[in-house]
């Protein structure tokens, strides 16, 4: 930065001096590295501006006095005569650049330019008690991350566990949070100062413009926002400012990427009101095209297809008040993420070597081989192809999503104390439209159909800082409704011939009449439950620090929440199809030998074949019948009920801290910290209808560490060791779902009960988990040009009491095995939890041709092993593997142009589970390269 005075302010070396050390003392400021935010670059000018006019002052009174001073005898120290290239080295305070001098022995303050060394984020949390991670949107600009998977690659002891955003989960220390629409997030997120309630929003929302994102690990809640029962995640978006800014960037790539975002800002009444506009549009194919024949070339999977747009006003009418109002949009976009599977045959045994029964392998792939669906085997021969593409599907559709919303951020500073606001809506809107994955006309518009919005209301109190007693308190307030179609379905005219079981085929696939009867027995039927979820919750929260002596400091906070969760749900069959007769006929149960109503018997009996259904034969009345059952297996039509409420969940949620920071000295800070927190209980139906309500969560937690600076601040190292408790952990679980059991049952008679177990997804309470584990982030900058990262942690999460969940597939049970359908966990560790993980980044910056850099920038993430699902089966096994991001280029030093390489997944790992039947392959590698323009 240049700070040029005008021209006719001229000083004495002592006036010289005096000045530096007035430039000295003051905050540093940033030099082009952008490692300061804007707001603390401008208020460091205007101090040194106010700096600038008190020095004049004193030297026209000086000059009044005295004509003359005799120059100083000791020169200004040197510095290096590139004031960019001296901005990246690493100093440890701002210098004042050298001053010309007169002919009158005099100096002239034409330029000052201030260089400091780079202060990361891990840098500024010596006296955080707790566990605490931050990396900069430079950072992540740095390699292109801007989804939510990309961007916690760089975040240690967190993980984004692959799907779409409803099916996306997140997992920190071990412990995943759910997607269901009843949960409550225990990982919870906040979009700035926002916490969101629902986390498929937070999953598909585009990180771009950002400012930093950090992560609190541990019951988190007591100085605002929501609790957060094992650690938040928050983002926060670049803010407006006075300084003139514009930014374009534009990233060409594989599979088709284009990629544009763009930045615009600066004031629009100077000193009153500020804009800045962001706008992000990308697309770009998948590696995965669909080979269907009509479709090639039309779509591919885990395509890009989002355009993202967010304006934000900041205004300030005095010192002691601004506002910020930030309006964002996503419209909708289609993106192929769904149905991206690889078949395989099913094991043929047990784990222990025991033979499955031949009937109960491979049952869809064998129903597929019926002459029904072999007709035209150059579109679709099942031998062929239904184990030969990932992406072989005519009419699987895309996930659809979008979000909307605003927030008004208010502060006020009061004598002692600021007051802040925050006043938000949000909106998330998902649908997804699967098939069963073949190009037949089986099942189509399946999926999830979701509307979910959100408003919050914070008000926080916050104490100016002081040598004995700080504190924050506050109120929140949020209420959310969730409107969802779960689990939808609309059959196909191919949809009897594959429900159908073998006697039922044959029957009914022997005539003409059969085959229609196949056809019709479930086309355009739709079905769905509906779920409507309504909460609410007011909380009061504080926090206090009491600082004992100058270096010990206690740190006490409390929160108490009182909510409401209410769920009402409706499971319709929205269109019976065109074989409404059947059920009208013969009942809506498997069991079909009788006739409910002549009249509908009649109509189909006429339909069918041209006469009434007691002029029919024996065989011919068999195949109504049989039609029937086809029918009522796969609607299961006797767990159809109308609205109804489950039970509501009301009561106190709470949480609470203490903590004790001991600095021991500049370089070593040392903290103890218990923590605990509670979240809300469930008001749910299963899949009857009956209520089925869930307790609250309660997390107990401990963490002794510190944070220290070793070698002249050349590294920084921050461990901590923890031990987490979740009493009553909120979870989804599968529990047995006795109408999916007879149903399927009755599809494939002769299975023994071990292979015909048909499960219901809820969430449930499991008695205890308990966490424990070691966490380091370090960060070394003792070589010039280079910073190195590393975030490593090790987790050991376990059920810790007696818990009982369903055997896994690959463990034969029943009469016989000694084993039955439910095993105890307990010691045994919780699914996605890899006991290490580890973080490796470097960024390199070096000066050349001038007025040009070259940088670079990699980031290495390793996982050990985990199991995607209980009971260790060896099909869900996730075996160690390491993603390498690697990004390089050049660029002007003052931002004009910058060209930037970036690869992702460098060494095109595969990692993928095996899966009973099918896996989800991974992403390969992708490269691409960043055009940016800073104005």
């Amino acid at each position: 930065m240049f700070l040029s005075p005008p021209s006719s302010l001229r000083m004495k070396p002592l006036r010289a001096a005096i000045l530096g050390s007035l430039l000295l003392v003051g905050a540093p400021v940033a030099a082009q590295d952008g490692e300061v935010s804007v707001e603390s670059l401008q208020k460091q000018v205007e101090d040194l501006r106010k700096a600038l006019e008190e020095s004049q002052r004193e030297l026209a009174a000086e000059r009044a006095r005295s004509s003359a001073v005799a120059p100083a005898e000791t020169p200004p120290a040197e510095v290096p005569a590139d004031p960019a290239a001296a901005a990246q080295e690493s100093e440890s305070a701002p210098t004042p650049e050298p001053v010309a001098e007169d002919s009158t022995g005099e100096q002239s303050l034409e330029a000052v330019v201030i260089k400091r060394r780079k202060v990361q984020p891990i840098e500024e949390l010596k006296e955080t008690p707790k566990s605490v991670s931050v990396v900069t949107g430079a950072e992540l600009e740095n390699l292109g991350a801007t989804d939510v998977t990309q961007v916690l690659n760089r975040i240690g002891n967190v993980n984004f566990n692959y799907g779409n955003p409803r099916t996306g989960s997140l997992t920190l220390r071990g412990i995943t949070t759910g997607s269901n629409d009843q949960i409550g997030p225990t990982v919870g997120t906040e979009i700035d100062g926002v916490p969101i309630a629902y986390t498929p929003l937070s999953n598909g929302f585009p990180f771009v413009d950002i400012d930093s994102v950090g992560v609190a690990r541990g019951p988190v809640g007591t100085r605002g926002g929501r609790i957060s029962n094992i650690g938040r995640i928050t983002f926060k978006s670049k803010k407006p400012t006075f300084t003139p800014e514009a930014n374009i960037s534009v990233t060409l790539g594989e599979w088709d990427t284009l990629k544009t975002s763009a930045v615009v800002g600066g004031p629009v009444v100077d000193g009153l009101l500020a804009w800045r506009g962001t706008i992000l549009r990308e697309q770009g194919d998948g590696p995965w095209e669909t080979q269907f024949k009509d479709l090639e070339g039309r779509g591919s999977y885990k395509n890009v297809d989002r355009t993202f747009g967010r304006v934000q006003l900041l205004f300030t009418p005095s010192e002691n008040f601004k506002a910020n109002l930030s309006v964002e949009h996503q419209p909708k976009g289609s993106e192929w993420v769904n149905g991206l599977s690889q078949r395989h045959p099913e094991p043929t045994t047990y784990r222990d070597g025991t033979p499955r029964s031949a009937a109960s392998i491979d049952t869809a792939y064998k129903k597929y081989q019926r002459d029904w669906f072999n007709k035209d085997p150059a579109l679709w021969d099942t031998t062929r192809d239904y184990y030969r593409y990932p992406v072989y599907v005519d009419n699987n559709g895309a996930i659809i999503t979008s979000s909307k919303g605003w927030t008004l951020n208010a502060e006020l500073k009061v004598p002692g104390h600021t007051i802040e606001s925050i006043t938000s809506w949000r909106s998330h809107w998902f649908s997804a439209a699967n098939d069963e994955g073949t190009p037949y006309d089986v099942t189509k518009s399946g999926g999830y159909i979701t509307s979910y919005s959100q408003r919050s209301q914070e008000l926080r109190l916050t104490s100016d800082k002081d040598d004995k007693f700080e504190y924050v308190a506050g109120l929140f307030f949020l209420s959310s409704d969730n409107d969802s179609l779960g689990g939808r379905t609309r059959w196909g005219n191919d949809a009897g011939a594959y429900q159908a079981n073998n006697a039922q085929y044959a029957a009914l696939n022997a005539d003409g009449a059969g085959q229609a009867m196949l056809r019709d027995s479930l086309n355009g039927a739709y079905k769905y439950p509906r779920a409507y979820v309504k909460n609410k919750e007011f909380s009061i929260f504080g926090e206090t620090d009491w600082h004992i002596t100058a270096p010990l400091t206690l740190t006490t906070g409390a929160r108490v929440s009182w909510e409401k969760r209410r769920t009402d749900q409706e499971n319709v069959l929205d269109d019976p199809g065109v074989g409404a007769n059947f059920s009208k006929a013969f009942g809506i149960t498997t069991n079909t030998s009788t006739v409910l109503d002549t009249t509908a018997a009649d109509a189909l009996a006429q339909q069918y074949f041209g006469s009434t259904y007691a002029s029919l034969s024996a065989a011919q009345q068999s195949q109504l019948q049989q039609a029937a059952a086809v029918r009522n297996g796969a609607l299961q039509q006797g767990t159809l009920y109308a609205r109804k409420s489950a039970k509501p969940w009301e009561g106190e949620v709470y949480a609470g801290n203490i903590a004790l920071t001991d600095k021991i000295n500049e370089n070593l800070t040392v903290y103890g910290t218990v923590q605990y927190g509670e979240k809300g209980g469930i008001a749910q139906l299963n899949s009857a209808g009956e209520s089925a309500p869930v307790d609250k969560e309660r997390t107990t937690g401990l963490e002794i560490g510190f944070r220290s600076s070793l070698f002249n601040d050349a590294l920084t190292l921050n461990a901590d060791v923890f031990i987490n408790e979740v009493k009553d952990f909120q979870t989804t679980v599968a529990e047995l779902d006795p109408a999916a059991t007879a149903a399927y049952q009755a599809a494939n008679p002769g299975l023994p009960a071990s292979e015909t177990q048909q499960y219901q997804s809820l969430v449930g309470n499991l008695p205890k988990v308990r966490i424990k584990g070691v966490e380091i982030d370090a960060l070394y900058k003792g070589v010039k040009n280079l910073t190195l990262r590393l975030a490593a942690s090790y987790n050991d999460a376990r059920y810790a009491d007696d818990t009982y969940l369903a055997q896994p597939s690959d463990i034969q049970w029943g009469a016989g095995t000694g084993r039955s359908q439910y095993y105890n966990v307990k010691g045994e560790t919780l699914s996605n939890a890899p006991k290490f993980t580890a973080i490796l980044g470097a960024d390199y910056r070096r000066p050349i041709l001038g007025n040009w850099d070259f940088h670079a920038a990699a980031n290495y993430k390793w996982t050990s092993a985990y199991y995607t699902s209980n009971g260790r089966p060896k099909y869900n096994r996730q075996d160690a593997y390491g993603l390498l991001d690697v990004a390089f280029g050049i660029g002007r030093r003052d931002g004009a142009f910058d060209a930037n390489i970036i690869i992702r997944n460098a060494l095109d790992e595969d990692y993928h589970v095996e899966g009973w039947s099918s896996y989800t392959p991974a992403t390969p590698r992708w490269a691409g390269i960043v055009f940016s323009s800073h104005f």
